[in-house]
């Protein structure tokens, strides 16, 4: 007889038991039966016949197990808040392979976003044969939720995504698509940069400020960790991970070891977050950016929207990638026309060299390549009039000094779009056909340069 048989409750029936939104606590003995309770922070699924059990702290718990490999794990159900009895038995740890590396990979987000990257390590994953499964509180059997079946809703995402013609108009698509869809009201876009160590918003959907433009660094915090490792990384109880590490910092500064203590990354998106999804956009063997998922609900994200959402990534990545080069290849030039309408009132904008950040009338616009994009078409529209560009001849001007990276131009130009229309009302990036825009300008503009 397996010992997968013989279990009264199938792990696959409690997978909410296994999300982190409770705690769950482990009991060990040593040789001479002598009992030790403690919580831990992740108890993951294997197989239908095993679990893992992350091996960071647990110095009396890891004494007991290698004296006696036998333990018991309780965890509880977020949504009934049964409890089930885990009867284990330990059979080896693990320090590197698949299962170490997805632990790890979402252990490191956390501890990197609050500030805990020296402090919270993972040592191995310590694998444990399940023996036994029950409910604590009664031998009736286990509540099966059911599965729904969400390859119609798929169908329809890809379709949606297969109809848009422009990055534009892909992103606003894709990004409303889950949320009509999947019912994820919380999402952003963020595209990687062309040094490829920054992460911007490109574009957001359902919150109140757009939030485009704002920056982390890739390996940095949750977001970071994602696109640095090109993993998913999935968190369901914030809140319950910022109070441990919060509880921990104040102990290590009681201790007197500060240095180990790191500056805690504020999340960009909803200001009460409790459950986070993050899924890297990658198209062939290429970083293009993440995708994240937000919600004020703990426990929001599971492991089958994990699930799903990769595959809502691969799609979107690929478009992305598919958009980006046909765009490349357009080279139709428009004719320059002056703009209508000018209003008299005179608008500043201001050029800064040292890192290419526009500020109009003392309002910070955008930086970076984009700000360097901004001020080359400002001084143009100024000496002449001009006010219709095209993709090809920005990517093909020398003094820009783009990155050799030709699909990122055109995120560029979104960004800088989408922020002109947030924070200003009379200059505006249109779009004027395929690998066109066009520069309106309702003011006219005083240009300074500074260094």
């Amino acid at each position: 007889m397996s010992a997968t048989s013989s279990l009264t409750v199938s792990l696959e029936s409690i997978d909410s038991c296994f999300e982190g939104i409770i705690p769950s606590s482990i009991c060990s003995c040593s040789r001479e039966g002598t009992p030790n309770l403690t919580y831990l922070s992740i108890v993951q699924v294997l197989d239908c016949g095993h679990v893992g059990l992350s091996y960071q702290f647990f110095n009396k718990t890891r004494k007991n197990v290698m004296e006696n490999p036998m333990v018991q794990v309780v965890v509880v159900s977020p949504k009934t808040l049964h409890q089930y009895r885990l009867s284990l038995c330990y059979e080896r740890t693990e320090t590197e392979g698949a299962t170490f590396d997805r632990m790890k990979s979402n252990l490191d987000a956390v501890a990197s976003q609050t500030g805990m990257s020296q402090v919270f390590r993972l040592r191995g994953v310590d694998i444990y044969r399940v023996m036994d499964c029950r409910r604590v509180d009664s031998q009736a059997p286990a509540e099966e939720f059911p599965k729904t079946d969400l390859i119609p809703e798929l169908e329809a995402f890809s379709a949606r995504l297969a109809a848009c013609g422009d990055l534009d108009s892909l992103l606003d698509t894709g990004l409303d698509a889950l949320s009509t869809l999947f019912g994820i009201d919380h999402s952003f876009v963020m595209a990687l940069d062309e040094g490829g160590t920054r992460l911007y918003t490109l574009a957001s959907h359902g919150y109140t400020h757009s939030g485009e433009g704002s920056e982390v660094w890739v390996g940095e915090g949750i977001l970071g960790v994602a696109a640095e490792r090109r993993v998913v990384v999935r968190t369901s109880n914030l809140a319950r991970e910022r109070l441990f590490s919060r509880a921990v910092r104040s102990a290590i500064r009681r201790r007197g070891n500060p240095s180990l203590l790191e500056k805690e990354i504020a999340l960009p998106g909803l200001p009460d977050v409790q459950s986070q999804l993050v899924a890297p956009l990658v198209a062939g063997n290429r970083l293009l950016g993440v995708l994240c998922l937000q919600s004020a609900v703990t426990g929001r994200f599971l492991a089958s929207d994990e699930r799903l959402i990769q595959i809502a990534a691969r799609h979107l990545a690929a478009t992305m990638a598919m958009l980006a080069r046909s765009v490349a290849r357009v080279a139709n030039f428009a004719p320059p026309r002056r703009p209508a309408g000018r209003s008299p009132l005179r608008a500043c904008v201001k050029h800064y060299a040292s890192d290419d950040s526009i500020f109009i009338d003392d309002a910070y616009l955008i930086k970076g390549v984009a700000g360097r994009i901004f001020w080359k078409l400002v001084q143009s529209h100024a000496r002449t009039g001009r006010a219709d560009f095209t993709n090809k001849e920005i990517r093909l001007d020398r003094d820009l000094k783009l990155p050799d990276i030709k699909d990122n131009l055109e995120a560029r130009l979104i960004l800088l779009r989408r922020r002109l229309e947030v924070r200003c009302n009379f200059l505006k990036l249109l779009r004027a056909g395929r690998g066109q825009f066009h520069l309106e300008v309702q003011r006219p503009l005083a240009l300074e340069e500074h260094p």
